[in-house]
Parts: structure tokens; sequence; C-alpha cells
């Protein structure tokens, strides 16, 4: 019974003896999200979307549709100033599909720390794409996600998969 009690007390000493602050190493530089989506991007992958077939759980839901039309021939270059600010763009559609309803123009986005929402102006017109995963800028792939709605509800949508020339 004594030794119990020379053991517990032997293992409270312990633990409060084991706990002590620990040092962290830094955290490192932030990244510029902005100056890393900058450059000339050609597409490599279109994957299209159905929401409605999303929603009600039908087996068929996305389709890659890079090679149904020319969609190798897009790129899109995204300039901005020194600071990493985002000004001008220029998309090259060659024969693929539009993405947006004009090719040149100036790029905002939502947030300069963390963007989601990418928007295209060209005068009064705008255009909005969804950034997707930041992971693929420093590998050089970069996702843009176009929604199609009718009627207020997204009927489809689309992955634009672009990687970094």
């Amino acid at each position: 019974m004594n030794n119990i009690k020379y053991i517990i007390l032997a293992l409270c000493v312990i633990s409060v003896w084991g706990c002590k602050p620990e040092e962290f190493g830094p955290i490192g530089a932030e990244d510029n999200i902005l100056k890393e989506m900058q450059g000339t991007w050609g597409l490599t992958k279109v994957t299209q979307v159905d929401q409605d077939a999303t929603t009600k759980g039908f087996p068929y839901k996305q389709l890659d549709i890079t090679n149904v039309y020319a969609y190798k021939d897009l790129s899109i270059a995204l300039q901005g100033d020194a600071s990493g600010a985002p000004t001008s763009f220029t998309i090259t559609p060659g024969n693929s599909p539009k993405i947006s309803d004009f090719n040149t123009g100036n790029w905002v986005v939502d947030n300069a720390k963390a963007p989601t929402i990418i928007t295209l102006k060209n005068g009064n017109m705008t255009s909005d794409l969804t950034l997707g995963s930041y992971a693929g800028l420093k590998s050089g792939k970069f996702y843009l996600r176009k929604i199609k709605k009718a009627n207020g509800k997204i009927v489809v949508s689309y992955i634009y998969e672009f990687t970094k020339k």
C-alpha cells in the first residue's frame, strides 16, 4: 500500500515536471496567391458537372469533355503590377468554346489574401469564375469553375484545368 502511494506521487511529479511550454519554429513567408496566378495558362482539361444529377444522386454526374471540342486551343494570360495586384487579362480562345463573353479587359478578385472569385471585366460587362485549389499553383496547375444557371438554379458547371506555359 505504501509503495502504491510513492508510485502515484512519483507519476504526479513526473507529469508536472514534463509540462513545459514548447517553442514552435517559424511558419514561413506568406504566399502571394495573386502573383502566383499571373502568367500565361494553357487549358489542359475540361470537366462538365451536371448539378441536377449530383443533387439527385444519379451515377453519371460529370464528364470529361476536353476532346469533344478544341478546348486545348484556349489560353488565358493574367497580368499584374509589380506588387502582384491584378491588372489586365487576355483570353485566346482559338477554336474552343468561350469561357467568357469577352476576351480582353481587367480582372479583380474578391479577396487579395485568399481569393475565391475572379471577376473578369470589360466596360460594364462582367464574368465571374470561381477559383479552385491554391495547392496546384506551386506545381503549375490552375483551376477555374464556371457556373451556368437557368431560372436562378445552377444547372451545369464547368471545371477548367490550366497548366502554366
